[in-house]
């Protein structure tokens, strides 16, 4: 499920009471008995590994059930208002990720003022924690940092546990910490590691991990490598007993490697590469991304420690791992059906997703351009620049590191001719767009989830097996 899916469902299940549910329902008969239990029995007659969880729903049925049944027709029983703030913030979003924070702020301001008058407070508290957001961006602190005080406060003095005050300690730590303000910081990052270990919250570790790690990035940052290492290892520890196939193990213990390799502990650093590539293999599979990140980022090692032929190796396994992968994506968008449906884009489609292919032969030309084998690495730095051109097409700033990187190997083969052709061309695109003036930006856009009837189903199963994953955490 994605993470906006998940934010959303959360936000959802906090507007109401599993005591007092603020909808109607039909699934009630002439007996206040509710019908829906035994549409549910039906439904797990097939399924006998789970039947124990149907006579939990005779348990405060009319809270439980009906709050699953909120979340999987979501938002079918939703007030009129509640669907238009929903949208109003989700626009807002979009504005804040797009970069336009005068619109983000104005869009927040507005949502914020129709919550005013919303019987669900957590609207307030949503739209408030936006415009703190957006001030954060504007680098107006202070009134951020009243905003979040204000939202930690009320989530304090809840007469219920609820996760907002979590989310209060890190917003005030971001702040903070870009201030900073370091001492203040390190004490909202603690606070909200303290949160993460009340069980009645978090049932599981994952939080725990992920506020922790936070806090040890902001210990790498000031240098105090001592602090960091300890909540890098209890990290570990709770991620190797999780035996998933989807276990977060693989990515920590890069991260780790990562942390030691920065510290000069090259030594537990590559045991930690090395086992990390060893378990995305095992786990995630001998084509998955995470094991050609977990090649690249092998490679990339040794190639800094000076072992050139093992970094050639590794990376001529990552290149052809991404040919594979990139192969089954492009024959999936050329099926006869998706032909039929837009020719040029899909052609587009395909175009960019070769781009991986050419990042993977420029890191292969590189460990050859390191034993000076450029006769090798000559033919590689041609089809990645070949494939840059037609993915990007008339957008020659993005490929002028490519041409400037060709023209600089074929004056070394002594083709001074093509490399001087090659280099007035990078003297144009120079000219046109001066080093520093083309930005990339990555923009995440919200759009509503799809819900198929399967998404509904789980959601169904889930809210009613585990109803402290869907609490209400009103403030």
């Amino acid at each position: 499920m994605p993470v906006r899916g998940r934010v959303l469902l959360r936000r959802t299940a906090r507007t109401s009471d599993p005591r007092e549910p603020g909808f109607s329902t039909a699934f009630l008969v002439a007996g206040r008995k509710p019908f829906f239990p035994t549409v549910i029995k039906r439904f797990c007659s097939a399924y006998g590994a789970i039947m124990d969880w149907v006579d939990m729903i005779q348990e405060r049925t009319r809270g439980r059930l009906l709050t699953a049944l909120r979340l999987a027709f979501y938002p079918a029983f939703e007030p009129v208002e509640t669907k238009h703030f929903q949208a109003l913030s989700m626009e807002a979003e979009n504005a804040r990720s797009s970069g336009d924070v005068v619109k983000a702020e104005k869009l927040y301001s507005m949502a914020m003022a129709e919550a005013r008058t919303s019987p669900d407070s957590s609207h307030l508290s949503h739209a408030r924690h936006g415009l703190g957001r957006v001030y954060q961006e504007q680098r107006k602190y202070r009134e951020a940092e009243h905003i979040f005080r204000d939202l930690l406060q009320e989530a304090a003095s809840s007469h219920q546990p609820n996760t907002q005050v979590h989310a209060g300690h890190m917003s005030l730590a971001e702040i903070y910490q870009d201030e900073g303000k370091f001492a203040e910081a390190e004490e909202h990052y603690k606070a909200a590691v303290a949160e993460t270990k009340k069980t009645e919250l978090w049932p599981e570790c994952g939080f725990f991990c992920s506020t922790s790690m936070w806090l040890a990035k902001f210990y790498v940052a000031q240098h105090r490598y001592s602090d960091a290492e300890p909540l890098f290892q209890r990290a570990l520890k709770i991620y190797e007993a999780d035996a998933s196939p989807d276990s977060y193990l693989p990515a920590h213990l890069q991260d780790f490697a990562k942390f030691y390799e920065e510290h000069g502990k090259y030594e537990a650093a590559e045991k930690l590469y090395r086992r990390a590539l060893e378990v995305c293999e095992q786990s995630r599979g001998a084509y998955s991304p995470f094991t050609v990140r977990a090649f690249n980022d092998l490679a990339r090692f040794s190639r800094a420690r000076g072992r050139y032929s093992e970094a050639e190796e590794l990376s001529r396994r990552s290149l052809a791992i991404t040919e594979e992968n990139v192969r089954v994506q492009s024959t999936a968008w050329n099926k006869f059906w998706r032909r039929l449906w837009n020719r040029k884009e899909i052609q587009a489609r395909i175009s960019r997703s070769q781009i991986p292919i050419s990042s993977a032969l420029d890191r292969l030309a590189e460990a050859y351009e390191d034993q000076q084998k450029y006769v090798e690495a000559e033919p590689l730095r041609r089809r990645s620049l070949e494939i840059k051109e037609r993915a990007w097409g008339m957008s020659p700033s993005f490929i002028v590191d490519s041409l400037s990187a060709h023209a600089n190997l074929l004056n070394k083969l002594g083709r001074e001719g093509e490399a001087a052709a090659i280099g007035e061309r990078v003297k144009a695109i120079r000219m046109k767009y001066p080093q520093g003036s083309v930005h990339c930006t990555l923009r995440a856009i919200s759009r509503p989830l799809k819900r198929n009837l399967r998404w509904r189903i789980s959601i169904l199963v889930n809210a009613i097996i585990h109803p402290s994953r869907f609490q209400s955490n009103c403030l």
